[in-house]
């Protein structure tokens, strides 16, 4: 452990985030199973992600309003009004007074707001390939923020400093549909307690559905939950049944007229649905049919990501100068696939498409699969007046940098 903290500079990965767990393991043994707790005798472990000395520089600097920020006491809201001002900015003393008064400061999705978290989330989200989000809690000494709850998403809480007391209850509730509705509970309501305290530098998994509740004693508590918003085999099943009713005309027919006022309603859908199962089952385990469908999920995880800020606008300064000599590298965490549609290839990475003639698809496949840059004279198969003007288009479009 202490040769990995003194080579460890900041956590930006999921291999980070459950040290010394390795990725099989957490996948066989927690992963949607029960809780991991990480005792790492190490407060500084987790502390480059944020430290209590900058949270108020991402409140004023960074200014998270609205749906953003949340103030709160025994699960009782502060109003908003308290603390923001009529421009949307924060009133920052307003909130020290809140915090001096026992309440505890939420930023939500605050890997919007700073860039550590923002990384990690980011690369937590590309190996599980699941929508992640980063929340944001500094409770004061002795205070509790929410009563006993499950979430309806899988929690990594991270303890950034300070300490915090956790009640783990029984797994009544065995997994949750995502963003279902989040109950809170009398303690009577549930069974069994297992009691966790979170000091600064540990990490605990907690998969959705598993009551718990969180408060603070003789230390102050600023931690972090990296928030997992997992696909269901539900969500796939949908896509890949949208998928199928592109071509298949029996899903996409309407119900009958005034369906629901049948007094044999049950029996209409009945019968319709052994109709259309006859020939469903198979057609929706064809290969062709869930190829569709992960390209699906794949377009809508690409089209909720963004281009993490990395300098870029030096690369496109010197975009002209270029030469078939120049060193190029894909721009960091930047994923990318390439697609033929008709007589259309196309590049896709985030915030972007660059589309193009079907005979520049080996073109955008070398410059896709590359991991550690290339000379654009390396580019295969088209002339060199096109190798550079492909290469601008891809600096301009946000994938490739100048390396």
């Amino acid at each position: 452990m202490e040769n990995l903290v003194e080579n460890l500079k900041s956590i930006t990965s999921f291999e980070d985030l459950i040290y010394p767990v390795s990725l099989n393991e957490f996948k066989e043994k927690y992963w949607d199973k029960e809780v991991l707790l990480l005792k790492r005798d190490n407060i500084s472990f987790n502390e480059s992600l944020l430290k209590i000395s900058e949270v108020d520089e991402v409140l004023d600097y960074h200014r998270p309003n609205g749906a953003n920020i949340r103030v709160v006491k025994n699960q009782e809201p502060l109003y908003k009004n308290k603390y923001e001002n009529e421009d949307g900015s924060l009133n920052l003393n307003q909130l020290y007074a809140a915090y001096g008064d026992g309440y505890t400061i939420v930023i939500n999705e605050i890997d919007r707001f700073w860039k550590p978290i923002k990384t990690l989330c980011k690369n937590v989200k590309r190996l599980l390939n699941h929508k992640t989000k980063g929340n944001m809690y500094l409770t004061p000494k002795n205070q509790k923020a929410l009563l006993p709850h499950y979430d309806t998403h899988d929690v990594f809480v991270v303890q950034l400093s300070g300490k915090k007391h956790w009640k783990i209850y029984d797994d009544q509730y065995k997994t949750p549909l995502v963003n279902s509705f989040q109950p809170i509970f009398q303690r009577e309501q549930l069974q069994g307690v297992k009691e966790i305290i979170l000091e600064a530098g540990d990490m605990m998994y907690i998969p959705r559905g598993i009551p718990h509740e969180a408060y603070t004693t003789d230390d102050s508590s600023l931690h972090l939950t990296i928030g997992v918003y997992p696909t269901q085999w539900l969500d796939f099943f949908s896509k890949t049944l949208h998928n199928l009713a592109q071509t298949d005309i029996s899903l996409r027919k309407a119900l009958p007229v005034g369906y629901l006022n049948s007094e044999d309603v049950i029996s209409l859908i009945k019968s319709k649905i052994e109709e259309i199962s006859q020939t469903l089952c198979n057609d929706i385990s064809r290969k062709n049919n869930i190829y569709g469908s992960v390209q699906l999920l794949k377009e809508e995880l690409r089209s909720e990501n963004s281009p993490q800020a990395d300098g870029h606008f030096e690369s496109l300064d010197v975009m002209d100068c270029i030469d078939l000599d120049t060193h190029l590298i894909k721009r960091k965490n930047v994923d990318s696939t390439v697609q033929q549609v008709g007589n259309i290839s196309r590049i896709i990475f985030p915030g972007n498409v660059i589309r193009g003639p079907i005979s520049i698809a080996p073109c955008l496949e070398f410059i896709s699969e590359n991991k550690g840059g290339f000379k654009i004279n390396e580019i295969p198969l088209i002339n060199d007046t096109n190798k550079i003007k492909l290469c601008k288009r891809l600096i301009r479009g946000g994938l490739l940098k100048v390396n």
